[in-house]
């Protein structure tokens, strides 16, 4: 039976103005907790978005936008001081903005080494691109057309959905 390292994760899903992590800016940020508790916060940014951002994504922001430093400190709050594993689905983007958030990769509250979903999917077998495939989730039995793309909350919910059914199904 194979069985993840630890349960003390939190999964999280970012949107951003831009790919280029040297010019792009957080904009949403959605947590969900292994125990099903949610956080969703929108950001303030200043760049000017990419086009792809300003017809994906920016539609799905409706919600008021906060500053940074207020971000940080619900976030704190929010994942707490235990350290919990940050568990992305291609983590690469989400954890850099994440970080430069916080000033600093050691500055946050996750663990230091983010854990990246596609990898997991790899190393057992599977396309680590599976979450871009219809066939994966009706395998798993997950109604991915609930969740909303491109959106930080519904994206981190479908990744803990899918996560579990994962598990359970390998096992």
């Amino acid at each position: 039976m194979i069985s993840p390292y630890s349960k003390n994760i939190i999964f999280l899903d970012t949107e951003f103005t831009d790919l280029d992590v040297k010019k792009g800016e957080l904009i949403s940020i959605g947590l969900v907790k292994a125990g099903g508790e949610e956080l969703y916060l929108e950001l303030e940014y200043e760049d000017k978005p990419h086009p792809w951002v300003i017809e994906n994504v920016l539609p799905s922001l409706t919600g008021e936008k906060i500053e940074k430093s207020s971000a940080v400190k619900i976030l704190k709050e929010f994942v707490g001081v235990e350290n919990p594993y940050m568990v992305a689905y291609v983590n690469q983007f989400d954890s850099v903005f994440w970080y430069d958030l916080f000033d600093s990769a050691k500055e946050h509250p996750f663990y230091w080494i983010p854990i990246d979903f596609a990898s997991i999917l790899f190393a057992h077998g599977f396309d680590p691109n599976s979450m871009g495939k219809d066939k994966f989730f009706d395998n798993l039995g997950i109604d991915k057309t609930k969740y909303s793309k491109h959106n930080a909350l519904d994206d981190a919910k479908l990744l803990s959905a899918t996560y579990t059914a994962f598990f359970n199904t390998i096992n």
